[in-house]
């Protein structure tokens, strides 16, 4: 030790003042400056990234919505049983082959309804994807004769039934379940019902009685067709129909739009497809109408394909 000591006590050079356990001090000290100066900026770098972060936040992108919304909605009401039926094609599918959503209302007063309603809707969506969109009146003129050979008009249903592909819309009705559209907050009608109130109408606009008793005549609300008779007049679209982004469409049974007014279906229709089956639902129940029909619809909302689809 007290060489060490001695060593550190001589002169660094000589002739010279400074000792040798100065110079030690002194490189001790610049290290240690050195290494406290490093951590220091390193410091101030983390802290200078760490601000950056804050005041840059970074924007995720969203998730795209898909093209086209679906839900579905189904009460029994006060009836004994359900007489409607629904059917929908593959979703998984709809790139390739389009979407086909049908909508069957069985004829309460009649034989079978539901089971007519049913078996027509299962069979429909059972032949899609068809070839050619023009054989689906043969094929609903067909099924109606065979639903006539069986109960002789005594047992059928309506058929509203509706095929999406891209942005195309076709549709085949009979009957007077109903098909809206709303575009740009505007609810339309795509089909006309087939009732005999309708036919009392063009008759009394020819001059055969006044219009007003059209709509006192005690079968004005009775189907002129339905699958079921032994010739059936189906409404269809020649040519599709083209669909705008946002369009919204629902199929549905009369429990639906005799109970609800237009207004209430529209602003139903503003909303996303399972807010709109929702809304409705809780229209009908609020509306407690004694005898409330069964209650059956298909509501979807066209988005369009984004960008990168196009």
């Amino acid at each position: 030790m007290e060489r060490v000591l001695s060593w550190l006590n001589q002169p660094l050079f000589p002739d010279t003042v400074i000792r040798v356990w100065m110079a030690v001090a002194a490189g001790a000290a610049l290290l240690l400056a050195l290494i406290l100066a490093f951590f220091l900026i390193r410091r101030k770098k983390k802290k200078k990234r760490g601000d950056q972060a804050v005041e840059e936040p970074i924007t995720e992108r969203p998730e795209p919505l898909p093209e086209l919304e679906l839900a579905n909605l189904q009460g029994v009401g006060s009836r004994e049983e359900q007489q409607d039926a629904f059917g929908i094609s593959r979703m998984d599918r709809y790139e390739e082959d389009g979407l086909l959503a049908v909508l069957c209302d069985g004829m309460g007063g009649m034989a079978e309804g539901g089971m007519i309603a049913a078996e027509t809707a299962s069979q429909l969506v059972g032949i899609f994807p068809w070839t050619d969109d023009s054989d689906v009146p043969g094929w609903v003129y067909q099924r109606s004769a065979r639903v006539y050979q069986q109960f002789r008009g005594h047992g059928g249903t309506t058929l509203v039934a509706a095929l999406l592909k891209e942005n195309r819309l076709s549709f085949w009705c009979v009957g007077d379940s109903d098909l809206f559209l709303l575009r740009e907050n505007k609810l339309y009608g795509l089909n006309a019902r087939q009732e005999f109130k309708n036919d009392l109408i063009l008759r009394a606009l020819d001059g055969a009685f006044p219009v007003e008793e059209a709509f006192q005549d005690p079968q004005a609300g009775a189907l002129s067709e339905y699958i079921g008779k032994e010739e059936v007049t189906c409404d269809y679209t020649r040519m599709p129909f083209l669909l705008q982004p946002e369009d919204a469409l629902l199929l549905c049974s009369d429990g639906v739009s005799d109970t609800l007014t237009l207004k209430q279906i529209r602003e139903a229709m503003a909303l996303s497809s399972q807010a709109c089956c929702d809304k409705l639902e809780e229209e009908i129940l609020a509306a407690g109408k004694p005898g409330q029909d069964n209650y059956t619809a298909i509501a979807l909302k066209y988005h369009g394909k984004n960008e990168e689809e196009s």
